[in-house]
């Protein structure tokens, strides 16, 4: 999509939640239909955004994140049914998710047939996340999934605020969703629920569950 200056939507606080109106979803739905890159918050970092059934916008992604066409990124949805859309479910899956979800996890599952395909591993695995923060799972619900990888250039650290991911983006993306710091800062912990056993890839803020 043309880009000039990226445009930045501030959330207002409602205590723990937040108030996106009409006129500030209309233009979030546009900029990703349109192909485009979102920042917003999640419960641990701020996320890059994309329509991950778009090639294109993951590609443009990869290309402005500077991250390795190999490492797979995750998707955010709007709840655990969600998961199991896009997600296999097994028995160990289904367990860990009722008791963690939403929360700081990145899980990694077989894909369904309705997964989207520029966001799967080679080995035909999804990596979702139900963030335990409103503003991504009223996108997800609102818009549809939105790629969650953390607004970072790739070796760069995670921003725990929008300041610091427009420090690494400036004008690379087109609209930046403010809601203040995160509430966890740092990253989610990545589980992979594939086998007999929960696995963790990567410790973040949360090293409980499994």
């Amino acid at each position: 999509m043309c880009r000039d200056v990226a445009t930045t939507i501030l959330a207002q606080s409602l205590g723990t939640k937040y108030l996106l109106d009409a006129q500030a979803l209309d233009r979030i739905r546009e900029v990703l239909r349109e192909g485009g890159l979102i920042v917003y918050p999640t419960d641990t970092a701020y996320g890059l955004g994309a329509d991950p059934f778009q090639p294109k916008a993951v590609d443009r992604l990869f290309v402005e994140k500077a991250r390795p066409p190999d490492q797979a990124i995750s998707m955010a949805v709007a709840g655990i049914p969600e998961v199991f859309r896009f997600g296999e479910r097994t028995p160990i899956a289904q367990a860990f998710c009722e008791k963690n979800l939403p929360g700081p996890y990145t899980v990694v599952l077989r894909a369904t047939g309705e997964a989207p395909r520029p966001i799967l591993s080679t080995e035909g695995r999804i990596a979702l996340r139900v963030p335990d923060h409103p503003i991504p799972r009223l996108l997800a619900k609102a818009i549809g999934p939105v790629t969650a990888t953390s607004a970072n250039r790739h070796g760069r650290p995670s921003p725990t605020t929008c300041e610091g991911a427009r420090e690494q983006f400036g004008d690379r993306v087109d609209l930046y969703l403010d809601a203040g710091p995160t509430p966890l800062g740092g990253e989610s912990t990545v589980v992979d629920l594939t086998g007999p056993r929960a696995r963790i890839l990567r410790p973040g803020t949360a090293r409980s569950g499994v």
